[in-house]
């Protein structure tokens, strides 16, 4: 029986550095000597690709080198799961994850990378009072502990990053570099990124993403109008649009849908002549696009001549106008005195429109739209300043996803992904799925900017965390959707989980006090961990997904948990010689029953095993019988 342990590479979140050496040498193994790169055979193959001139084209700054190596550095980190503060646990498909954004996005490689089909974020704008914490090379997981309270002594604090730091733009790219080089691996091959950003850092992110997903994959800046009154109080110009940069995974597989024609849009459609084809609305008959055939006369109803105007051309030869017109297809207006126009009839146009970059506030909402609901959905009571409105974030989905696809969001703040989510399914009869990923961030009520979710979080019972406004908030909004809509049954639910360390004890010497180290880690295990938290990490380590259905049975008085029979994990306490026969010959019988088309893998508790014996008994039979893995932990 194999012991895992905390080191045991099959056991820590994705060895991102690994996986790209393998494919570099799958593709290139003539650059590897004795499993090393040979850099000079290497520029060798790639000939004329490889820039090896000091001054080169880039975005660059302090600190870019250790922010990339913090993106590959696997996460020793686990995600306990917590159905006491989840929806519809057993059945649900959603999950919301607290935790430093970095580790979770590294623990979430192996069970999602390639899985999802659309991001969004909305990361701090870097305006001087959102926070940008300080990441720790050596060991990010207990920074995260320390940052959140949940260890004592000197923590790192959320911080403000203010101009007067000396690294403004500095702190924030390296906040926001490894996390999107990290999220970039989850995206499907069609798959897209929505990331908001302000003026501030525009300039810095679209070069960074760039970087991460290539300047082929750029689709779009998409602006939108998130005030529909200017600042009257502002110095120069007032501030009334964000951006919203959106790239591919790859540009050349992307699937984006496009946008349902408003009844609004649908209503400038007219039909003042009683055409019989219906309502029509008048559209430009030259262009600029140039046409051999297209600078012919047009001779009007009152005898008027018309060219297209100069540097333009008809969209069409003689023989097609003349078709056009004998098919009542030309308007020069009510009067018959304005210039030529062609109908474009409502009845055959599809339904669906091209999206463009400039999304007004009418169609996609504003700040003040998001707050006024937030603030109804919470009995009247106002937590967040600036939330994203849901019209925005239904339009992102109704671009980016469809059907069952994944959608997330690792930057949750006020959970509107996820609500945009919801409200679309029950809409369109869709099952996307969400995940979503939120720093449990303390609020502090005496800070101006965090007052009313400080306040918000009081009335209702709630810890003074930015991550249990996202929880209340989504558990409101499906509570309300499944209200306004009796009819729909799909899924409102959401899966909690919490980043912490892992499960296993790390060996961490102590050359002063040897004996207790011994006797500490005689229990491979933490102390205080359930059964489900030891499941949870077995699977996120071995890369299942987390809202896979699992499934008991109680064998040999122990607890034994499956995943599609794929999967066993048992963690009852002592197995006797003859309880791990009877409980080895149960799993058997089980696995049987459930006839996995692959190999089945078994975990126990290490400790568990009174004696060398039972541990034997219970591999030799398990092996005998097709299992080609038992391991314990």
């Amino acid at each position: 029986m194999k012991k895992i342990t905390v080191n045991d590479p099959e056991f820590s979140s994705m060895d991102l550095t690994a996986e790209n050496l393998a494919q570099l040498k799958a593709l290139l193994p003539e650059a590897f000597t004795e499993g090393k790169i040979d850099f000079e055979v290497l520029k060798q193959l790639l000939g004329g690709a490889v820039e090896e001139r000091e001054e080169k084209y880039g975005l660059n700054w302090h600190g870019k080198r250790r922010a990339r190596q913090l993106a590959l550095t696997p996460s020793l980190g686990t995600l306990r799961p917590s159905p006491e503060e989840s929806v519809d646990w057993d059945t649900t498909q959603n999950l919301v994850i607290e935790g430093d954004n970095l580790e979770v996005l590294k623990l979430l490689q192996k069970s999602y990378s390639g899985r999802v089909k659309l991001i969004y974020i909305d990361p701090p704008y870097n305006t001087g009072r959102d926070f940008v914490y300080p990441d720790d090379f050596r060991d990010n997981i207990r920074n995260y502990l320390g940052l959140t309270g949940q260890l004592d002594g000197n923590g790192h604090r959320v911080g403000s990053n203010t101009e007067s730091s000396g690294r403004f733009h500095t702190d924030w790219l390296n906040m926001i570099y490894p996390r999107l080089k990290l999220a970039r691996n989850l995206l499907r091959q069609d798959g897209v990124c929505f990331v908001s950003i302000d003026d501030q850092e525009v300039h810095n992110l679209r070069s960074l993403m760039d970087e991460i997903f290539g300047p082929e994959n750029f689709i779009c800046n998409l602006v939108w109008q998130k005030a529909y009154t200017a600042n009257m109080t502002a110095q120069f110009v007032s501030d009334t649009h964000d951006h919203i940069l959106l790239y591919a995974r790859d540009s050349n597989s992307a699937k984006l849908g496009k946008f349902g024609r408003s009844e609004e849009q649908k209503a400038k459609f007219k039909n003042p002549d009683n055409d019989p084809r219906g309502p029509w609305k008048p559209e430009n008959l030259s262009a600029g696009k140039f046409y051999s055939a297209g600078q012919f006369e047009i001779v009007g109803p009152t005898g008027e001549t018309f060219l297209p105007p100069p540097g333009r051309y008809w969209r069409c030869n003689e023989t097609q106008y003349k078709a056009w017109l004998d098919d009542n297809r030309i308007t020069f207006g009510l009067s018959g005195t304005g210039r030529p126009m062609l109908k474009k009839y409502l009845s055959e146009m599809d339904d669906a429109l091209t999206p463009s970059s400039w999304w007004n506030h009418e169609e996609f909402g504003s700040n003040k739209e998001a707050s006024l609901g937030l603030k109804e959905l919470f009995d009247g009571e106002s937590c967040f300043q600036t939330p994203k409105p849901v019209r925005l974030i239904r339009k992102i989905c109704e671009l980016g996803s469809s059907g069952d696809d994944i959608v997330m969001d690792f930057f949750a703040g006020s959970g509107t992904t996820a609500h945009a989510v919801l409200e679309r399914n029950a809409e369109m009869g869709e099952n996307c799925r969400f995940i979503l990923v939120q720093l449990p961030e303390t609020l502090d009520i005496e800070d101006r900017d965090q007052s009313l979710a400080a306040e918000a979080c009081d009335k209702f019972g709630l810890s003074r965390n930015l991550a249990e406004l996202t929880k209340e908030r989504i558990r409101r909004a499906g509570r309300k959707l499944r209200s306004a809509n009796p009819l729909f049954s799909g899924d409102i639910g959401f899966r909690v989980f919490k980043l912490d360390s892992s499960n296993l004890n790390a060996w961490d010497p102590n050359p002063d006090n040897l004996e207790q180290m011994m006797l500490d880690h005689i229990e491979h295990l933490v102390s205080g961990r359930t059964e489900q938290d030891l499941l949870f990490e077995v699977l996120l380590k071995r890369g299942v997904d987390l809202c896979s259905p699992i499934y008991s049975r109680e064998i040999a008085g122990k607890i034994v948990y499956t995943v599609g029979g794929v999967l066993f994990a048992c963690f009852g306490q002592e197995i006797t010689p003859a309880v791990a026969e009877v409980l080895a010959l149960g799993i058997v019988e089980w696995r049987k029953e459930l006839d996995p088309v692959t190999d089945s893998t078994v975990v126990f508790r290490d400790s568990a095993f009174v004696n060398d014996v039972a541990k034997v008994n219970i591999t030799e039979i398990l092996k005998q019988h097709g299992f080609v893995k038992v391991e314990s932990l």
